[in-house]
């Protein structure tokens, strides 16, 4: 059988007016989990994987290289602390706290406590008894500059990548040290930690900075590491990793070319449904083509790299419509979710049906949209969400037995199966022992060396016809691969609502660039916010199933940028636009609310 293992990264745009960034998830799974996911399967001789990531993730880990680039160079230590994007690296560059800036360690104390308890924290007894102290207030009153700074680095330690702790001699022996590092030991540290972004970013195929250049090949193992270490993985072939992307900011693209589409697949899969009162997302089709042709744009001047080909619609959301536009960008080959694939299909799709002379399971199947090129694969739910939700409470040697036990199963029942494995590639490893550095080198060493699994390169799935067999599909019912619907991004109170902030601020903003009043750099600046507002972040983390706190704080971001569209095109900010979208529903998600399950259990 055939295996197409597709992981997925993304962080929407969290920069504020000012180039702030409002939350440090970009470059903290940056260390974590996107330097360790490429190195992960490079280091798995004959392991075949593939890696989708996004344009405005890219462009914001290019921001902080840059940026701490800037600051480290800069002799000044005021100047240096404020050129940082982000506050939770500043303490890094700071000499000494005020003695009366309370605000700041009691910021400290909370802020870098943003960690898994279980798996981040406690692994570290240092990190723990930090993290405790931190967590008491009436402890606060009696703790020195040397806990806060201490605390900072630990939590710095604690977000590193296992390749990263296990084999970087810097950073084990600020691991080893223990506590009271110094000014000194800070600045190496953020040192480090650029080193180490600038190098993740070339695993990608992008330059560490905008205008850079884009490397030619896939890098070697980094200097970074020990060099027993470099030696030991220089003796083997390399795995082989395929790199793809999404629409630029994120959007859901059935939702900007037909706004109603939700209340189809609603409909179709028997969930309830609050219709959105507007006649339609104004101008949905040209908005889809602004962030496609931001995609073509970005992939072939930045990464310097032919059209693309591969894409991971943005959460797998498709539509008759949708397939048509990627169709007309030459894209060969998407995904969605087999939820999605089971109602189009009005049929179970993991139940064998009779096919070109014999058994066959649908979901296993490559898929051609109408009479074009275009290919579909369609994500196994079960297997992908073992790995997103139930191999982290799992030994990581069981875990990566029994998936591949599931797959030779596939396999003895039919030889030609494609079966995807997509998912998130970042949120589940915190859930994981040392960030699922075992469970994935057990895996990958079993699929690689495995007589029965064949994994596969997307471009390996387009290029030989022998592949898989093809059926035909012609028609797709609108969702994605939650629950096969698009429930996620709209049909909920406070999600229809954002919308429609969404539309109007969208419209005021043509009409402006229509009326010739604004001026080229505002202009650019204002589509910037409307692309940014579009991405499907902020709608998936609005309504009662999210954490309040996720929700208050996304929501925030959001509209900030619908602020800044009015701002820029010289138009009063509506009040509506400083009330709070978020439920008054405190929910606890399952995993954080960060992912979801491919359908409910």
């Amino acid at each position: 059988m055939n295996l197409v293992l597709w992981w997925h990264m993304h962080q929407p745009d969290y920069r504020d007016i000012n180039g702030e960034f409002m939350l440090p998830w970009v470059y903290l799974h940056a260390i974590k989990d996107y330097v360790d996911m490429p190195l992960n399967i490079a280091a798995s001789s004959g392991m075949k994987a593939n890696i989708n990531i996004t344009p405005v993730l890219i462009d914001q880990w290019q921001d902080y290289n840059y940026r701490i680039e800037k600051a480290l160079l800069e002799p000044d230590e005021d100047a240096a602390i404020n050129i940082l994007p982000d506050r939770f690296l500043r303490p890094l560059l700071v000499k000494n706290l005020d003695n009366g800036d309370d605000d700041a360690k009691l910021w400290m104390s909370d802020h870098y406590r943003w960690a898994n308890y279980e798996r981040m924290v406690s692994r570290f007894d240092e990190y723990k008894t930090l993290y405790d102290l931190a967590s008491s207030d009436a402890s606060r009153v009696y703790l020195n500059d040397a806990f806060y700074f201490d605390l900072c680095v630990w939590f710095h330690l604690a977000w590193c990548g296992e390749w990263i702790k296990k084999y970087d001699p810097i950073i084990k022996h600020f691991i080893n040290k223990g506590f009271n590092y110094t000014y000194a030991d800070r600045r190496l540290l953020l040192k480090r930690i650029l080193e180490w972004l600038k190098y993740g970013i070339s695993l990608y195929g992008f330059p560490a900075v905008k205008g850079g250049a884009a490397p030619s090949s896939f890098p070697e193992y980094p200097d970074m590491l020990e060099n027993s270490k470099i030696k030991e993985l220089s003796e083997k072939n390399k795995g082989e990793y395929e790199i793809t992307l999404s629409p630029h900011y994120h959007p859901i693209i059935p939702l900007l070319l037909d706004i109603h589409c939700g209340g189809v697949s609603a409909q179709m899969t028997g969930i309830s449904y609050e219709p959105l009162y507007m006649e339609k997302y104004n101008y949905g089709l040209e908005r889809a083509k602004c962030h496609m042709d931001s995609l073509d744009k970005y992939y072939q001047s930045v990464a310097n790299k032919n059209k693309i080909k591969a894409l991971w619609p943005s959460e797998g959301a498709l539509s008759s419509e949708s397939l048509e536009l990627f169709n007309g960008y030459g894209i060969n080959i998407c995904a969605s979710g087999e939820e999605l694939l089971s109602s189009s299909l009005g049929l179970d799709a993991h139940k064998p049906v009779f096919s070109q002379g014999k058994n066959i399971l649908p979901l296993y199947t490559v898929y051609k949209w109408k009479d074009t090129d275009l290919k579909i694969i369609f994500r196994d739910s079960g297997l992908s969400d073992l790995i997103g939700f139930t191999y982290a409470k799992w030994r990581g040697d069981d875990a990566a037995n029994n998936l591949i036990n599931k797959l030779n199963s596939v396999d003895d029942y039919d030889k030609e199966a494609v079966v995807s494995i997509i998912l998130d590639g970042e949120n589940a490893w915190e859930y994981y022992y040392e960030n699922g550095f075992y469970f994935l080198n057990d895996l990958y060493s079993l699929i690689s060396s495995s007589v029965k699994i064949n994994p596969l390169l997307l471009s390996e799935v387009c290029a030989k016809p022998d592949v898989s067999r093809l059926v035909k599909l012609d028609y797709i019912m609108p969702g994605s691969w939650v629950n096969g619907n698009l429930r996620m991004w709209v049909g909920e109170a406070q999600k229809n609502k954002a919308w429609a902030l969404l539309n109007d601020a969208k419209d005021v903003l043509l009409d402006s660039i229509k009326s010739g009043k604004m001026n080229t750099n505002d202009i650019g600046n204002a589509l910037k916010n409307l692309m940014a507002a579009e991405g499907s972040d902020w709608f998936w983390w609005l309504g009662e199933d999210s954490p309040l706190f996720s929700q208050s704080s996304m929501e925030k971001i959001f509209r900030n940028f619908l602020k800044n569209i009015y701002l820029t095109a010289g138009i009063p900010v509506p009040e509506k636009l400083f009330e709070s979208l978020s439920s008054t529903k405190n929910t606890i998600a399952e995993m954080g609310g960060m992912m979801k399950r491919g359908h409910e259990l």
